[in-house]
């Protein structure tokens, strides 16, 4: 069984009319720059505790259960777009609970996470110190005549 190194803490903070659920490692500072991890598909914020455990330093780190996956409310649906997660991340790093705003973030996501940050970093440059995307490959390629049939 894996032994955690680094505890975190639950939290649950108000997203866009949603309640989203955190994980937090450590606590935040003026001279350590935030970590903040976004999963990927069908994953949860919790498939990140290899990753702080193997961290050299003590971060403070903030990953979210995207909406609808893990403890975080779904938005009633039965789909998801990537322009509500692109809102859901700008509001999170916004969120005053979290103490992401004093400094531009380093910023991590993986998979469908990566593609949400890659958007993200040509919205709001200004908001991210540090991108790092793990297999996060982008959106194919199309163009507007393929909807029709992409959406049958």
């Amino acid at each position: 069984m894996y032994q955690v190194k680094r505890k975190f803490r639950s939290e649950f903070v108000p997203i866009r009319n949603l309640q989203y659920h955190v994980q937090i490692w450590g606590e935040p500072s003026a001279v350590k720059t935030p970590l903040v991890m976004v999963h990927g598909w069908m994953d949860v914020a919790a498939s990140f505790q290899f990753m702080v455990d193997a961290l050299a330093a003590e971060r403070y780190v903030v990953a979210a259960d995207w909406r609808g996956f893990g403890l975080s409310d779904s938005a009633g649906g039965d789909s998801y777009w990537f322009p509500d997660y692109l809102g859901d991340l700008d509001a999170l790093l916004a969120h005053p609970e979290l103490d992401l705003t004093a400094q531009p973030v380093d910023l991590l996501g993986h998979s469908m996470g990566g593609n949400v940050v890659m958007s993200y970093a040509g919205v709001r440059p200004t908001r991210i110190r540090r991108l790092v995307n793990l297999e996060g490959f982008g959106m194919p390629e199309t163009r507007p005549s393929q909807a029709p049939k992409r959406m049958a």
